[in-house]
């Protein structure tokens, strides 16, 4: 458990020093956290699911690679092959995965706490697992954190190269809707047609939604009893924000695409009781709206003193959700002990035998 308290740690203390927008510590973090996601070994509940992938997209002739479902995650894997197999594909949507996270946090007020709040869940018990939906939440964090200075069709374009890796990234069209530059009848509009889009999307492309369907709303559909936790840890700040709105915008300025993530993590809690799986992992691109709100509370408090209290308690409580969450979550030992394929002998065996809960 000592590497991920080490981790968490890093971001930490940066933000109990109060430091923003230091483009050097931030770049330091982000190193940090790529090496022991990309690199992890053994470590996961599907690490050997991705293994299975890789061996299996090294027999695919050429034309079924690019038509297999979700082509992006299996040319890369297909690709693997000659540039260093898993731990490569680990390596790029580690390093994608990244990208789009250290943007998100480098747009918060106080980038740190943004880390540091997102640690325990998101990077750890999340990007050092699924790696095929790491890499779409890294893009579709990309385009979040670039938002504003983009068109509906350089939008619409993130979302569909997020699609290829993993398909549940096509509900983000939903908000490239909400948000296109028209009038209210026309945003309207236009989510009237986008929904029932991606709905005839899921229920008619088989080969890119059925393992979806029968995943999180199925006859055969699996459970995840810690969703609440998962869900919850976003929608409690997304509400915060809403209930202060008035007051956070005189002092952060006003976001729509906030506002409209806000809302659908709330919504997103109801939606455990259909498909508790199916909640969390779409809840999962919701991470940024706790981000933002947790880093952006500090100006809210008017003291020096009470600042430092709050960064305090932030960091306390996301320590302590990490520590929670290896000890006492279901699957904890799929990470533990942490493991580094860069400190493993040479010969090391890929395939991750029976682990201990």
């Amino acid at each position: 458990m000592i590497p991920y308290i080490l981790m968490i740690a890093v971001p930490g203390l940066l933000a109990l020093r109060g430091i923003r927008r230091s483009a050097g510590w931030l770049l330091f973090v982000a190193l940090v956290y790529w090496l022991m996601v990309a690199f992890r070994f053994h470590i996961g509940m599907d690490w050997n699911n991705y293994l299975r992938i890789y061996e299996r997209t090294q027999h695919l002739s050429t034309s079924d690679v690019f038509f297999d479902r979700e082509p992006g995650f299996t040319v890369l894997n297909w690709l693997a092959g000659s540039l260093g197999g898993l731990i490569f594909v680990n390596a790029v949507c580690a390093l994608v995965f990244c990208w789009g996270f250290f943007h998100v946090a480098k747009r918060c007020r106080e980038p740190f706490i943004a880390i540091a709040v997102a640690t325990p869940l998101l990077v750890v018990g999340f990007a050092m697992s699924g790696a095929r939906q790491s890499i779409a939440l890294g893009i579709i964090f990309y385009l979040f954190a670039t938002w504003e200075d983009r068109r509906s069709w350089s939008r619409v374009a993130l979302v569909l190269l997020a699609s290829l890796f993993h398909f549940s990234a096509i509900f983000v069209l939903a908000f490239v809707a909400l948000s296109a530059n028209a009038s209210a009848v026309v945003r309207f509009a236009g989510l009237l047609i986008t929904v029932p889009a991606i709905l005839l999307i899921i229920r008619f492309a088989p080969s890119s939604m059925d393992t979806y369907t029968e995943t999180y709303a199925g006859a055969q559909r699996i459970s995840a009893p810690g969703a609440i936790v998962q869900v919850g840890v976003i929608a409690f700040p997304a509400f915060l924000y809403l209930l202060i709105r008035r007051r956070w915008t005189e002092l952060n300025g006003d976001s729509p695409l906030y506002r409209d993530l806000a809302i659908a993590s709330i919504v997103a809690v109801p939606v455990i009781a259909v498909s508790s799986v199916g909640a969390y992992r779409f809840a999962l691109y919701f991470w940024p709206v706790a981000m933002y709100v947790w880093a952006g509370l500090p100006p809210l408090f008017e003291s020096a003193l009470a600042r430092a209290l709050y960064r305090l308690a932030i960091i306390l409580a996301s320590v302590a959700l990490l520590v929670g969450w290896l000890t006492f979550a279901n699957n904890k030992g799929a990470w533990l002990p942490y493991q580094n394929w860069l400190l493993q002998p040479e010969n090391a065996d890929l395939f991750r035998r029976a682990y201990s809960n």
